[in-house]
């Protein structure tokens, strides 16, 4: 539950300060004053729950606050830099004296956190510890120290160290790095970091000690993995904005790069001014500004960071404050996997051994994903500090139980709405799972998909000849090696289609179904080792819109590779000629151009079927090698120079991976054949042209895009570049021959398009592909769905085009 509320007093002689600090408590009644003489006769009215106060004239003020308010938790800001302020606050500790000590640095939400933090600390279950069972290990001033605990709790601990060790070695608010407990030679607890509050010299039967009151944080955050993404879209901004006000997120305004004075925005609304989007509010402090001045805007949502740079447009003195609406918000995902709330049918528990006290406890899991999930615990009675190691037993929905362990990443309170709770103090943790088992996975995976769509269920164990006959019906007509009415090689494809998706590592197949029977199909494929495809989307034909078969389908498939950690990219592709897909998803890849991040592309779709005939070389053409690594470095080189570092990454053309190697090992492990060759034609200094050769198990890819070529032609005015292109043509029509492939298939760009027809080669029409990281998933499904939400009243549309989205 919340603290309770009570009053808080802030003395600081400088009234920005004091307006950031009593901006920092938004549930709390504040009363800021600018000098401790009229804190003393405000103490003498109301004790305080919370007193704040700079260092100066520390142990006077600490005997007064002694005398009128005992109770009363002391904190004190105080600069690094500020050795006059640290040497009283030493001396007070010295004193006996107990209190908190804050950096003067920390930002408005920092501090907010921070207070709020003491103050649960304060009211938080602790227990006391046999000293010589628990040993802590960290480092101060990159000296290693060891330490025994003698008390224990959710947000700190009571160190012992030996009294030989001088008091000022650890002064109020320094930083210890890399904590660990220990108990009997067992991880329970590991932290980056903690703060000393206090340090006390005391004698005891055992001798002189130096004891430590230690905090640490309540979430162990690891910086964003990649750069923030920006949202440029004014109208995406603004719904960006209004979302976040109905989750009740709380907004932080600061002057531009300047997070010395931040405050928090009181009912903040957004609304429309002369068709110009304006954020009115009530600010919790003054900030010092003209209209026209920029400001920083920021908050949090969804395990995501938001940030953006307004405009003041008014800046009353009550506190009044008119804004424009960022021009952009940059975005930063702090949790890697997003999390679902498991149905009733789906219900997840966790039973461990309580860290600290040994008792077994059995826990609901509130919402989980295959990285992680959240459950409550009792603050007021049970430790389970961020940072702790838990063995767990994790029972699934059909009752069997699978062994994992779980890191406690972040504990929070739960709101109580107001509502009384006999003194319990709910609390959420965040942990995050290790040796979590496939069966474990594959089980949160289905309540995963149950919670999205009670339609869509798994589709490899649907016969294939069911999903090819929806097919059929879809008019799904573009795989050319694979005709309709043609049987042949059904066979293989049900075999293929069985290794593929039984596991879920190589791919994931989903089915839609109702009592009408399958309505629609998606799959998606591991077609590199951090590219996830989504591809052969069919839906049957007369499918009502309402029933966002297509929506579902694409979301979900493109979830699931999300889920899977090691996928950094999805892809899709459509046909140019396909109006529905090039318009909804080309829009889509448009709007959220991100350099960098993301890749649109167009390229000619190509095919050569071959004959028993086999047509006489050209020996007038150069010689084509094999690729070595050299020109594994150069293929790489030459794409970073391009700009194409998104291609580089997500089609595995690191110098190291160009051939596939790591890839080949898991395809080969179910029985799957995927390589990639690479033919060279040499030039004087150079390459004068590379083809990337990709081979695969026929049926991987309907189109056979595991099975095509790609050409790298650098320079293409070099006299010797056409005949350098065909040279390689010919040898990768040979090499499709060798492999018993029906037809020999190209994906090039335009330029080279006539130099296939030349060769024989049929142009079956030009594609788009885009490519996007991880990072902007969310965002693509959000906008994914508000496009079907702006189409939910239109006529159904001919889904008949359905079938070239891959």
């Amino acid at each position: 539950m919340s603290v309770p509320i009570r009053d808080v007093l802030v003395v600081h002689p400088n009234a920005g300060r004091r307006a950031a600090l009593a901006s920092a408590l938004p549930s709390y009644r504040v009363v800021a004053v600018e000098s401790k003489t009229e804190a003393a006769f405000k103490m003498a009215n109301a004790a305080p729950a919370l007193i704040i106060a700079p260092p100066d004239d520390a142990r006077l003020f600490l005997r007064q606050v002694a005398h009128t308010a005992p109770d009363a938790l002391r904190v004190f800001i105080c600069s690094k830099s500020d050795p006059a302020g640290l040497a009283e606050l030493i001396q007070s500790a010295a004193e006996g004296h107990v209190f908190s000590v804050l950096d003067e640095a920390l930002s408005g939400p920092e501090l907010g956190r921070t207070l709020s933090h003491l103050l649960q600390h304060r009211g938080s279950a602790s227990i006391t510890v046999p000293p010589s069972t628990y040993s802590v290990h960290f480092t101060l001033n990159e000296q290693a120290q060891e330490a025994r605990c003698s008390e224990i709790g959710n947000f700190g601990a009571t160190l012992l160290l030996p009294g030989s060790i001088p008091l000022v070695h650890f002064p109020p608010g320094s930083a210890l790095e890399s904590l660990r407990i220990e108990r009997e030679g067992r991880l329970l607890f590991k932290t980056p970091w903690a703060h000393v509050q206090r340090a006390l010299l005391v004698h005891d039967e055992s001798g002189e000690h130096l004891r430590l009151g230690i905090s640490w944080a309540t979430a162990m955050h690891p910086p964003p993995p990649v750069p923030g993404v920006t949202m440029e879209a004014q109208s995406e901004v603004v719904a960006t904005l209004r979302k976040a006000l109905r989750r009740g997120a709380i907004l932080w305004l600061q002057r531009v790069n300047d997070p010395s004075v931040q405050l928090r925005l009181d009912a903040p609304v957004v609304d429309m001014v002369d068709g110009v989007a304006v954020l009115c509010c009530q600010s919790s402090g003054m900030l010092e500004g003209w209209a026209g001045d920029e400001v920083d805007l920021f908050f949090e949502m969804g395990g995501q960071s938001y940030s953006g740079v307004c405009n003041l447009l008014v800046n009353e003195p009550d506190g009044r404050m008119v804004l424009h609406v960022p021009r952009s918000l940059v975005i930063r995902n702090w949790r890697s996997l997003p999390r679902f709330k498991p149905g009733p049918n789906d219900r997840f528990l966790i039973s461990f051994q309580a860290p600290i006290s040994g008792h077994q406890t059995t826990r609901a899991a509130l919402d989980l994903s295959v990285g992680g999930l959240s459950f409550p615990f009792d603050a007021s009675n049970e430790i389970i500090p961020a940072g702790s190691r838990l063995d767990v037993s994790l029972l699934l929905p059909d009752g069997t139980s699978e062994k994992c362990q779980l890191e406690v990443r972040s504990i929070h309170g739960v709101p109580s709405d107001g509502r009384l709770s006999g003194g319990l103090r709910p609390f959420r943790a965040g942990a995050r799972f290790s040796g979590l088992s496939q069966t474990a996975r594959d089980a949160i995976l289905r309540a995963f998909m149950s919670s999205r769509c009670q339609s869509v269920s798994e589709g490899c164990d649907v016969p294939f000849r069911d999903i090819w006959h929806l097919m059929e019906e879809a008019r799904y007509r573009f795989h050319p090696d694979y005709p309709f009415g043609d049987d042949s090689q059904l066979d293989t494809l049900q075999d293929t289609h069985r290794k593929v998706y039984s596991t879920g590592d190589l791919g994931r197949a989903l089915v839609y179904t109702s009592e009408k029977g399958l309505l629609g199909q998606i799959s998606g494929l591991r077609i590199h080792s951090r590219t996830w495809l989504v591809q052969h989307l069919a839906v049957r034909p007369g499918v009502r819109r309402n029933e966002q078969v297509s929506y579902e389908l694409s979301n979900l498939a493109v979830e699931l590779g999300e889920v899977q950690q090691d996928i950094e990219f999805i892809r899709y592709s459509w046909r140019k000629d396909n109006r529905w897909p090039s318009r909804r998803i080309g829009w889509l890849a448009r709007a959220l151009e991100t350099p960098g991040l993301s890749f649109l592309r167009h390229f000619c779709y190509m095919r050569l079927p071959l004959t028993d005939a086999r047509p006489t070389p050209d020996p007038s053409l150069p010689r084509v090698r094999d690729g070595v690594r050299t020109d594994f470095v150069w293929i790489e080189l030459h794409l970073r120079d391009r700009g194409e570092l998104v291609r580089v990454l997500s089609e595995d053309l690191l110098t190291d991976e160009v051939d596939l190697s790591a890839l080949s090992e898991r395809f080969r492990a179910k029985g799957l054949h995927r390589r990639r060759r690479v033919f060279v034609v040499d030039g004087e200094f150079m390459p004068l042209a590379v083809a990337l050769c990709e081979e695969g198990t026929p049926g991987l890819n309907l189109l056979e895009k595991t099975n095509a070529f790609w050409l790298l032609v650098p320079n293409r005015s070099h006299p010797q570049a056409r005949a350098a292109t065909q040279a390689l043509i010919q040898r990768c029509v040979e090499h499709a021959r060798e492999r018993g492939r029906p037809s020999a298939i190209a994906l090039v760009e335009d330029e080279e398009a006539g130099v296939l027809e030349e060769a024989g080669f049929q142009n079956l029409g030009r594609f788009s592909e885009w490519i996007f990281h991880r990072s902007m998933i969310r965002r693509v499904c959000e906008l994914w769905r508000s496009v079907f939400e702006r189409l939910g009243g239109a006529p159904a549309p001919d889904w008949a085009g359905e079938e070239s989205v891959e």
